[in-house]
Order: structure tokens, then sequence, then C-alpha cells
């Protein structure tokens, strides 16, 4: 099915362009050659290093960026990175996936893969599967220092959920923000979002205090049974954060942090009050972060680190599973079993790190963690025991300088999960300076990603609550190992401080030969699953396959190879304009190591290597242009473009192709200490957006934003 579109004409096309250069060249231009230094990264080995020098590539996402997007939410910001999809927003926690592989069944829903830090601070739950739950991620946008975000694994360094790679949310020093702040967003599509922020100190600590509101409609369409209709789609959360960074003595530094975020989102299809009823899904989240850092020496620090995580959902319904049995003759059966999507989970958090220069030319970082965690859900379970697992790691990183132009990055990991077992993973990286302003760097990685807690010990059913004790048994875990990523990338950045512009090109080839896919297999002796068995009655050859019937698990059954390049450029012709460009080519292949375990009559196996082959776009690109003009005005556009994508396997169709416009006009003003800004903002301006499927559209959404500082 083809989505429907409301067309941007050709025309309208080449004016925003023509608008767009003529913006990138003001006559009233400064003359004076302007040119910020390349920023130092601190996310990729944990030692400070300068962007030419890390192990790794990286986009930085600065404040400037994050403010001319007008972007509302992080999620939506990674559509500046190269390499990146995400999913339109809606009710759903988006998807963020990193040269695809986001998303086949509901193991994956949260994206398992991107490791997610607010402020050093893992946003992986149990609860949510090992992913990262997008509405409850504990941070303002106008709290963000910057972004950097790691295109590729670094298990190095942060553990086994950075397997394809790591963004890293750095939020401002209190101190950057005495005073109050208030901003709002109203538009349409439901949109009414609320910040209000508070910076001072008391005693020698420096607070900041955040609470926000946010709230909007999400999709507006949606197509049933072949017709479109309005579909409720709508979305309120809020937010409220602490943090204090406390001195203790010229040496010691203490910095507390605390968050809860709350969502509220509707779910369920209008006029199907029986098998998908509207309802609403509650989840919180609640934090607690502790960091001691000591400074030994200007070139020696140690940092201890303790977090604690409880995340809490629910949203009860009961919908109808119909079956056809002829246990006597064929009969339908329905039962309604109690669903819960929810449940509970917590956890503990302990790392330590030193980092020393051993000689001048040497410089390490080492530490230790532990982590501990427990979930709580009968949807994932189909029991109300607690479920836990322990798991520790060492890391360490090193840097060495042979000469001048000669860099060596050296590090690895060990981690063991008392479930999972062993894990080893080294990286080594070789930065060559060949001239000033112009660095080639190797990098060859192994990398592993734990299974959730879901994936190696889930058992979720559906049993009929009204007497007769039917089950349908919808996932069975049956054994699956840490997936392994092995990567080979080669790299070039380009400074070239005279343009005033700078160049990143990275190419790449990953191996996963044990990709874990949640498939339907036989189910073992003394586990029937009752609407399956029934079912297969139906057809006698299938029964005496499947005696027991079938269930999805967690299999590793796939090799994977993902192959191509991605770059991104940025220009900053004139102090006044800045320009930015990303463009990825993505070629993923796949093929099943055993496609005899699969226990599926209907073609399945083709449809799940389909999906991981399309899950990324073959190419894509992404445009930002920051225009600075007289009276304080500030003018920005975004351009994004995809080819054609599959979020899920059991869809006929992928994703359409997808250009999608963003613009930005914004006016500061001050009236004595008071000081702010007052934009409208529009996204979607040229087409309507797909979501996860076809048949749910996102159409244009525009509004005011005000803030206001004193």
């Amino acid at each position: 099915m083809k989505k429907t579109e409301t067309h941007f004409p050709l025309r309208l096309r080449y004016a925003t362009l023509l608008v767009a250069t003529a913006l990138a060249f003001p006559a009233c231009a400064e003359s004076e050659l302007f040119f910020s230094e390349m920023p130092i990264i601190a996310s990729v080995s944990r030692l400070p290093q300068q962007l030419s020098e890390t192990p790794a590539s990286v986009t930085v996402i600065d404040q400037e960026m994050i403010r001319a997007s007008g972007m509302r939410t992080v999620e939506d910001l990674l559509r500046l990175v190269p390499g990146f999809q995400v999913t339109s927003h809606n009710q759903d926690p988006a998807i963020v996936a990193y040269h695809g592989l986001g998303y086949g069944l509901a193991s994956e829903e949260y994206g398992p893969r991107v490791q997610v830090l607010v402020d050093g601070r893992s946003q992986y739950s149990p609860l949510f599967k090992s992913g990262v739950n997008w509405n409850l991620l504990p941070v303002a946008l106008e709290n963000i220092e910057r972004i950097e975000v790691i295109r590729g694994s670094n298990t190095v360094s942060y553990g086994s959920n950075a397997f394809m790679g790591v963004v890293n949310i750095i939020t401002m020093d209190p101190t950057l923000t005495k005073g109050w702040m208030v901003s709002a967003n109203h538009g349409n599509n439901g949109i009414r979002d609320e910040v209000l922020r508070w910076g001072g100190s008391v005693g020698d600590a420096n607070i900041r205090f955040t609470a926000r509101s946010f709230q909007d409609d999400g999709f507006q369409y949606g197509s049933y049974s072949g017709r479109w209709s309005y579909s409720p789609d709508n979305r309120q959360s809020q937010l409220f954060d602490l943090r204090a960074d406390i001195p203790l003595n010229n040496r010691d530094e203490l910095q507390l942090t605390g968050t809860f975020a709350r969502d509220m989102s509707q779910y369920g299809r209008p006029g199907s009050p029986v098998n998908d009823p509207l309802r609403n899904l509650e989840q919180s989240s609640a934090a607690f972060g502790i960091l001691w850092r000591r400074t030994l020496s200007a070139t020696e620090e140690t940092k201890l680190r303790y977090g604690y995580t409880d995340d809490r959902a629910q949203g009860p319904y009961r919908p109808r599973v119909n079956f056809t049995t002829n246990l006597v003759a064929p009969a339908s059966i329905t039962f309604f079993p109690g669903v819960d999507p929810g449940g509970r989970s917590q956890q503990h958090e302990l790392e330590f790190e030193h980092l020393l220069s051993l000689r001048k030319d040497i410089r390490v970082i080492w530490g230790l963690g532990l982590k501990s965690t427990s979930v709580q859900s009968y949807e994932q379970f189909t029991s109300t025991e607690w479920k836990s697992r322990f798991a520790y790691r060492a890391f360490g990183n090193l840097e060495y300088r042979l000469m001048n132009p000669l860099l060596f990055n050296l590090g690895a990991s060990y981690e063991h999960d008392n479930i999972s077992g062993d894990m080893f993973d080294p990286r080594a990286s070789v930065s060559f300076h060949v001239m000033p302003g112009h660095t080639i760097r190797l990098v060859a990685s192994r990398a592993h990603r734990n299974p959730s807690l879901y994936e190696v010990a889930g058992h979720s059913e559906r049993r009929d609550i009204g007497g007769s004790g039917l089950a349908d048994i919808l996932y069975y875990a049956q054994g699956v190992k840490p997936e392994q990523i092995d990567t080979l990338e080669l790299g070039y950045l380009a400074e070239l401080k005279e343009y005033r512009a700078s160049a990143d090109i990275r190419v790449f080839s990953e191996k996963i030969p044990n990709y874990i896919q949640i498939l339907p297999l036989a189910l073992p002796a003394g586990t029937s699953d009752d609407k399956e068995t029934q079912s297969l009655r139906m057809n006698a050859v299938n029964y005496a396959v499947y005696p027991n019937g079938r269930a999805d698990s967690a299999v590793n059954l796939e090799n994977v190879r993902i192959q191509g390049y991605e770059y991104q450029l940025n220009w900053r012709p004139f102090e006044t304009t800045r320009l930015m460009y990303g463009n990825s080519l993505i070629c993923v292949t796949a093929d099943f190591t055993d496609i005899s375990r699969i226990a599926d009559d209907f073609n399945n196996g083709p449809k799940i290597i389909r999906q991981t082959r399309d899950s990324a776009p073959t190419h894509s690109q992404t445009a930002m242009l920051i225009q600075k003009l007289p009276y304080d005005v500030t003018a920005s556009i975004m351009y994004f473009r995809a080819s054609p994508m599959r979020w899920r396997r059991n869809d006929d169709y992928p994703i359409d192709a997808s250009e999608r416009i963003d613009w930005r006009l914004a006016k500061g003003f001050r009236f004595g200490p008071m000081g702010g800004e007052l934009a409208y903002i529009s996204q979607m301006v040229n087409e309507q957006q797909q979501g996860r499927t076809i048949n749910r559209l996102a159409d244009r959404v525009h509004w005011l934003s005000l803030r206001i500082n004193f």
C-alpha cells in the first residue's frame, strides 16, 4: 500500500535551495575569518583526546545545532548523524538504530545495540529488555551541552550494550545555568511543552533543577482494513531532574543526580474494542547517581560512580484470541487472556576508573565495574518472581605516541555475566597524521552483546482467565549466546582551517557471525502450546512434525555482514553561516547458519533474511544550514532523505523512500537583565512521514517556541 502524500512542488524545492544558497553568502558577513577549534572528545577511549586522535569516528551535536534544529527530542536529533535511523515520533518509544538491525520482533523494540549515556549513566533498562526507552530519557534538551555520538562498536569502554555505537549525552555544568529559565512550545497536533529550570548556589554546592512537561498527539492517521481514519496516538510525559556539584576541597568533587520521568501513552485501535481495545500504558523511571572525582595531579585522576535505577510500567487489558480446532469436529475457539505489558526492574551499578600518564608519550585509563539487575514482569516470564543477574567487568585503554605523527590506541575489556559467561573484547587503532590537518585512522575491534534476561530466560504466554485453562505460548527461551561483531574501519579526517571546513570519512566492514533473531522453534516435550497444537491438528503433517507446538525464541542463527561508507562535512564560510552535510551508503547481507531449526511452513525464513537486509536504507543524506541574520535573527533549515527500508519483518511492503524538510526562524531579544528567544518551527513541511509501518502517517507539525532567561 502506498502512502498518501502532500506533494512538495519541484519549483518550491528549487526555490528553497536558492534561498539557502543566498543566505549562505550574506552581503553583510564578517570579513574576518572564523573557524572554531576541533572539540576535545572523552567518549571514545575515556581519555580526553583531540578528534583527530580518537580510535573511532565521532559526530558532535553541540548547543548551536540543538537549538537551531528545533527538535523536541534527543532521538530526533540523531537524524543529523550519518548512518543512524530513527522512527518517526509517536506514542511508541522511538527505535534508534545504527546501520539497521534495529527491530525484528518484541525483544528488540527498544533497540539494544546502541549504548546511551546521560552524564555517564547508562539508560539501558532490564524491564525494557535491555534496551533504551526513549520516552523516559531523563534529560531536557535545554540542559544539554553536547552529544558525542561514536559511530562504531565501543564495548571496550562502555560494556556489551555499546555493540554498534554510543550516544553520550553531556549536560551543562550547573555554574552555567544560574538564574531562572522558562520555555514553552505550543502548536498543532496537541503540542504542549513547558520547561522550568532554576540554577543557583547553596553554600559551596552548585545546583540545577529542571521540571518539564511534554505532550502531543503523535501520528494522526492510521489505516485499518484498508480504510484511513483518525487514530488516537497521544502521549503525555513529565520529567524532574536535579543535579548538584559539590567541591569538597581542592582535590575532591562530589556530583549528585536525581531524576524522575513518567510517560502516559494511549494505545489501541478505534472501532476495535475487543481485539485491540483503547488503553493507556503508564511508565516511569526513577534514578539516583553519585560521582566522586579526585584529582591527584595535573595528569592523574580517579572517579568512583554509583547509580541506581527503578523502572516501572503498567497497562493491563484483555484482548480476544481466536483459533480453530478439530478435537471432535472443526470448531472455532475463543478466549480472553489478561495482558499487562508492565512490570518493574531495579539496577545497581558501581564503577571505578583511574586515568594517569605513565610517561610523556603514554597515557592510560583503566577501570572496574559491577552491575546487578533484577526484573519482575509477568508478561515476560509468566511469573511474578524476580529474575536476577550479576556481571562484573574490567577495562583499559592505552594511548602511545610512537613519534609525533604516529599514535597508537590499544584497548580491551573482559566481562563476566553469571548467565552468559565470559566475553573478551579487544580494539587496536593507529592514527597517522599525514600532514598538518590530515589524519588517516585504521581500527580493528571485536565486541559482544550480552542477551537480555528476556532473550535468555523469557517465557511469555496468554492464558484464558475465563476458566478453560487454554494457553497460547508466545515466547519460550531455548538457549542463546552473546552476539559477536568484528569491525574493520578506515577513517580519514581533514581539518581545513584555512577554508574553515572539516571532513570526516569512514569506510567500514562489520561482521556478525551469530546475530540473534527471534524465530519460531519447536517446543520441547513437556511444554505444550494448547492453541498451537490444537490448531496444528487441522493439518496432520504439521501436528506430526511439531507435536508440542511452536513458539518464538531468541537464537543465534543469522550470519550478517554490513559494509559501506559514511562521511560528514562541516563548513563555516562566514562567522554567521554554518553548513553541515552527511551521507551514508550501507549494504547489509545475511544468511542463515542452520535454517533447519526454524519451525515454520510459511516462508518465514526468507522473510527474516529480507527484513535484516532491508533494516537500513541503502542511501541516506542529512543536511543543515544555520544562518545568523541582522537584528538577532537566526534562520535554519534541515533536510533528510533515505531510500526504502523495513522496520518490521511481517510487513508486506517496506517503508517508502522519504524526504523530510524542517525549518526554523528565531528572533532573540533582551529587556534589561531578562533575555530570550521567540521562534517558529515547522517540521515535515514537504510530505507526510511513515512510521514503523506504512499504515501509520505523521503529518506536518508547526509550533511557536518561547524561551525566557532571567
